[in-house]
C-alpha cells in the first residue's frame, strides 16, 4: 500500500502565530492572552496541552506549577479541582491576578467564536501521555470533523505524534525541531506531517529551501524580531511563532 498522502490549505495570513496565545503582554496559555491575540487581529495561536492527574486537558506549558502559578509541584501529580484554586496571572503582573489555568474545551471555544486558527501542542508526562491524546482527541473530534483545516497538532515527542496519527488519520501534524534530528525527513513521511516547526536559532536558507521542496509548510519558532522574521520569509517560511504578533503584522 503507498503512502497516504493528506492534503491541507493550511493558510497563514498574516504569516504570524500568537506563541501561547500573545505572551508579551498577558499571561502565556491564559484567556487573557488569547483574548488579547484576538485584539491584536492574530488568526492563528499556539499553546500547549498537558493533562491533570485526573485527565483533564489543561494549557500549560511548564512541567511545574513554580513559573506560572502560586502553586507548587508538578502539574500531572495536580488534580484538576486543585488546579482550578490557582492563580495563573499575578506572576506576569497584579492586574492578571486571579486569572485561572484554562481546560482545552474553553480555549476551543473562544476561538471558534472569535475565528481564530489553533496549533495544539501535546506536552505530557510518558505515563499520562497515550490517555491525554485519546482525551484530546475524543474532545476535538466534532471540531475536525466541522473545519479540520483549523487546527494543527504538534510535539517534540514522536510517540505523541505517532498516536495522534492512529487515532485520527486525517489530523494535521506537524514535527517540532529544536535541533536537527537525523531521521527527521524519514520520521515527517512515516507520520503523514503537513508541516515542520523549527527553531529559528537552526535555520538556514538551504534547509528551508529543502524543506519547501518537500511540500511541507515551515513554520519557525520564536521569533519576535521583525528583521529576522522578514529574513525567514524570503527563505520561504510560511509562518513565525512569535510572543508580539503585533510586531511582525
Amino acid at each position: 500500500m503507498g503512502e497516504i498522502i493528506i492534503m491541507t490549505s493550511l493558510h497563514f495570513n498574516p504569516p504570524v502565530i500568537g506563541h501561547r496565545g500573545a505572551c508579551a503582554y498577558a499571561p502565556e496559555n491564559t484567556m487573557s492572552s488569547f483574548i488579547k491575540a484576538a485584539q491584536l487581529n492574530v488568526k492563528w495561536v499556539e499553546f500547549d496541552v498537558m493533562s491533570s492527574s485526573d485527565g483533564v486537558p489543561i494549557i500549560f506549558h511548564d512541567e511545574t506549577l513554580n513559573r506560572t502559578t502560586n502553586g507548587q509541584g508538578e502539574v500531572s501529580h495536580a488534580s484538576y479541582a486543585y488546579l482550578q484554586t490557582l492563580d495563573a496571572g499575578k506572576w506576569f503582573n497584579y492586574i492578571f491576578s486571579d486569572e485561572r489555568i484554562p481546560t482545552l474545551m474553553t480555549v476551543i471555544s473562544f476561538l471558534q467564536e472569535a475565528k481564530i486558527a489553533a496549533n495544539i501542542e501535546i506536552k505530557s508526562t510518558p505515563e499520562q501521555e497515550e490517555k491525554l491524546i485519546q482525551r484530546v482527541m475524543t474532545e476535538m473530534k466534532p471540531y475536525l470533523a466541522k473545519a479540520n483545516d483549523q487546527f494543527l497538532f504538534s510535539s517534540f515527542s514522536i510517540t505523541a505524534l505517532h498516536t495522534l496519527r492512529k487515532l485520527s488519520p486525517d489530523c494535521h501534524i506537524g514535527l517540532l525541531l529544536h535541533e536537527w534530528h537525523p531521521d527527521w525527513k524519514h520520521i515527517c513521511h512515516s507520520l503523514n506531517c503537513v508541516s515542520v516547526h523549527v527553531n529559528e536559532e537552526i535555520m538556514t536558507e538551504t534547509m528551508a529551501h529543502e524543506m519547501k521542496a518537500m511540500n511541507k509548510k515551515l513554520l519557525c519558532y520564536t521569533v519576535n524580531d521583525a528583521k529576522r522574521a522578514k529574513e525567514l520569509f524570503a527563505w520561504g517560511v510560511d509562518a513565525v511563532f512569535s510572543d508580539v504578533p503585533d510586531k511582525i503584522i
